[in-house]
């Protein structure tokens, strides 16, 4: 087993604002300093310093207030990102996800290329970060604490070092064990400042100073006692959002940001496997107005780069009021991801044509309107003129349709009389009937209507739908076969 420990030093701060380097940034919980970036550092400002000192120290301050629902949910949306690179994902609290990731090497090729891919995935988003390896999570999550480089701990080949992991584990603080504060503070007293210095202790020296809890502690550290952890579930619905200082001013600058809220979609709905059927967004403006519009989806397949298509050809006709200061994505209508059978002479060719039409309904719906766009479905009914009835796309279902009995694509409005000619049925020429009849009985309960349909050719060779009225005894003319 093979475990990565991904530490957020600042999460609250993140969950709020962009914690860049170059404006001063703290979090504050209860009138004092909890959290702050370099800047404010910089500045004098230290943790747990009363607001009204940090902001005569630093003016410039920018003062977030703790928000701990939003900080969870960040926390939430870290945990769902990190499922590009392990399928087991678990929360380590305050701040840390614990990834094991020895099944995830093959695919990325060893633990160094691995690292890096997941330390540039997170540090792009503007993230603090310190990483910690192991091969227990509980080692794992003290080395990351220490923020030490991967480099140390991986050779050229890019495999773990057990004995340079063994010395990081042996010099990491004691304070950083998962412990209560009495027993932290008797290791303390007893000159036991590192890991390793506990480490060398014999079990009975440590039952006999601690209860079980040290002992415990120290074998699920070293692997000789199982440490579960709960893998984390993601919500029932999906929610992400993207904060910017200062506010966004064209729809064009919003591209970026919709690029990767859809990833992160992406992401959940493979991990949950499903399909959504909707986009909700909600613009939050500087000014604190809001608004909120929904993009319709009606796609098989979750296509990323045309769903961000059709988003910024949506927002071609929105005019922003002001500045975009925060940005949400949720999703809450979803349904199951079914992966249908494949047959033995399956055209390919088929299933592109229906994505490109699908793709097709859904610009037109955008360009449009949604209720704009109508299709063709068809309903249990006799006669041919009310089997057809136009419904909104969305509604649409698709439906098998009866092939023992030939209907034509075109069918008329009005059927139109027919003459005949030397006792030959003629429209803009002589017919020839060449199959039926079939006989239709119906509205019995109304206005009897009995029918014999016949399939006819015109002299051009097209082939026409015509009927009997067998109560009138007139030939009409009902529909063209493509």
């Amino acid at each position: 087993m093979l475990y990565i420990c991904l530490r957020f030093p600042l999460l609250g701060l993140d969950a709020l604002t962009n914690t860049t380097n170059v404006q001063p940034c703290a979090l504050v919980d209860g009138g004092r300093v909890q959290l702050l970036n370099r800047a404010a550092k910089t500045a004098g400002v230290t943790a747990s310093m009363s607001l009204t000192t940090a902001i005569a120290l630093c003016p410039e301050l920018h003062c977030r207030q703790r928000d701990r629902a939003r900080e969870q949910h960040y926390w939430h949306q870290l945990a769902l990102w990190a499922y590009r690179f392990s399928d087991d994902v678990s929360l380590s609290p305050p701040n840390a996800l614990l990834l094991e990731v020895s099944r995830s090497l093959r695919l990325f090729g060893n633990l160094q290329r691995l690292y890096r891919t997941l330390l540039s995935a997170y540090r792009k988003r503007g993230l603090q970060l310190r990483v910690g390896i192991g091969n227990t999570p509980m080692a794992a999550e003290l080395l990351s604490r220490q923020g030490i480089r991967a480099a140390t701990l991986v050779n050229a080949r890019g495999e773990l070092q057990r004995p340079a992991l063994k010395n990081a584990l042996a010099a990491a603080p004691s304070r950083h064990l998962p412990l209560a504060a009495p027993q932290l503070s008797v290791l303390h007293n007893m000159g036991l400042r590192r890991v390793g210095d506990v480490l060398s202790l014999p079990r009975k020296e440590l039952l006999s100073a601690f209860d079980d809890t040290m002992a415990d502690t120290i074998e699920r550290l070293t692997g000789r006692r199982s440490d579960p952890r709960p893998r984390f579930q993601p919500s029932e619905h999906f929610h992400t959002e993207r904060q910017f200082d200062g506010g966004l001013q064209q729809c064009e600058q919003l591209r970026l940001p919709i690029s990767a809220m859809l990833r992160e979609l992406e992401i959940y709905l493979r991990l949950r496997q499903r399909l959504n059927r909707d986009l909700h967004w909600s613009f939050h403006f500087l000014d604190g107005h809001h608004e909120h519009w929904q993009t319709p989806v009606s796609l098989r397949h979750f296509q990323q780069p045309l769903l961000l298509e059709l988003v910024m050809l949506q927002l071609q006709h929105v005019r922003l009021p002001g500045p975009v200061e925060r940005l949400t994505l949720t999703c809450r209508d979803f349904i199951a991801l079914e992966t249908p059978a494949e047959q033995l002479f399956d055209c390919p060719e088929q299933g592109r044509q229906q994505d490109a039409m699908q793709q097709l309904f859904a610009k037109l719906q955008l360009r449009l309107g949604e209720h704009t766009i109508q299709r063709l479905a068809s309903r249990d009914a006799l006669l041919p003129e009310h089997q057809g009835i136009a419904c909104p796309s969305a509604n649409y279902q698709h439906q098998r349709v009866d092939q023992q009995a030939l209907r034509p694509s075109w069918l008329l409005t009005t059927p139109l009389e027919l003459d005949q000619q030397a006792g030959k049925l003629c429209w803009r020429g002589p017919l020839e009937i060449l199959q039926g009849p079939e006989r239709l009985d119906s509205h019995w309960w109304q206005q009897r209507q009995v029918r014999d349909y016949y399939i006819a050719q015109h002299r051009d060779h097209g082939l026409c739908w015509l009927f009997k009225d067998c109560l009138s005894q007139r030939w009409y003319l009902h529909g063209f076969f493509s």
